[in-house]
């Protein structure tokens, strides 16, 4: 058994690659294909297919399968979030002057646009897989975010085991697929950071799943005189403000875990909605409590 590693930067952030019995050119199809869902999916990119929808003003648009894909597993995600997570805040996000990637939004200084607007949601949100078509009703546009980053890293994790890898793991900003033979022969072990400290805060043994951390201290930058962040609560499309700077949540896909990673920002009394799911949950005054099946998480770190 033989594993290789590729480490790039894609999505606005770091991106490693592990395969287990790859082929020489297993890595670079990876990165291409990481780069290629970029182009489709970001909304700093004014020709991808997000961006098509965004600016066809409720008329439907053909698109690739992947863009299909993805459209219909954030809507998925924001029912059962019960709109927790929303991939309609682009709007939100734009009047918070998150208007270009992280790298040059964070050195910048953005004046506040009044009034804030709260996410419209998916509802009327129109998706044919076979067709290759969806359609957004008029006003509502998408930013896939975290989700989108989730989802590449299941894509191409599958994609690497379907080229013929016995194993892979696919680190997408801190959104992790595995699949698959680990490279250690025995689980693959992934390593959740605790944002308020930047050191690993307790590691997590999986065979197959996703995992996905969400912090609101990193994706930051200046709003007139105050600081904002990238998660924002739905239905008024303002920065949360709650206890929660960090949540890490292990599920069957990495979208599926970042999706709920929103939920304990949003609605910190929600548990409900991570079922069947684990998360570990950071709070400014330095507490980390466990929910869902702790057995799948080691100690936490002191």
């Amino acid at each position: 058994m033989t594993a290789a590693h590729l480490s790039f930067r894609a999505m606005s952030t770091e991106v490693g690659i592990t395969v287990v019995d790859g082929d020489e050119g297993s890595l670079h199809w990876a990165q291409e294909r990481v780069a290629e869902l970029e182009r489709r999916w970001s909304r700093f990119l004014p020709d991808s297919e997000i961006n098509r929808l965004n600016r066809a003003g409720g008329e439907p648009v053909e698109v690739s399968h992947d863009t299909v894909v993805a459209v219909r597993a954030a809507c998925a995600a924001w029912v059962h979030t019960e709109g927790c997570f929303d991939p309609t805040v682009h709007d939100s996000l734009l009047r918070l002057g998150y208007d270009d990637s992280i790298d040059v939004v964070r050195d910048a200084r953005r004046e506040p646009v009044q009034p804030m607007v709260g996410a419209p949601g998916c509802a009327g949100v129109v998706y044919d897989e076979a067709a290759g078509v969806v359609q957004f009703p008029a006003g509502v546009h998408f930013d896939l975010g975290g989700i989108g980053k989730g989802l590449a890293a299941d894509v191409t994790a599958s994609g690497l085991i379907e080229r013929g890898a016995s194993g892979a793991l696919v680190n997408i900003g801190g959104d992790v697929r595995v699949i698959g033979k680990p490279a250690n022969g025995i689980v693959w072990r992934v390593d959740i950071e605790d944002p308020r400290t930047e050191r690993t805060l307790i590691t997590v043994d999986l065979l197959d799943g996703g995992v996905a951390t969400s912090t609101t201290l990193r994706r930051r930058w200046r709003l007139a005189e105050r600081a904002v962040h990238h998660i924002v609560v739905p239905s008024d499309g303002a920065p949360t403000e709650s206890p929660v700077v960090g949540a890490s949540v292990v599920a069957g896909t990495a979208a599926w875990a970042d999706a709920l990673s929103k939920v304990p920002f949003v609605a910190p009394d929600r548990i409900d909605l991570l079922a069947p799911s684990s998360a570990v949950v950071m709070r400014s005054d330095g507490s980390t409590s466990l929910i869902g099946p702790a057995d799948r998480f080691g100690p936490i770190a002191a």
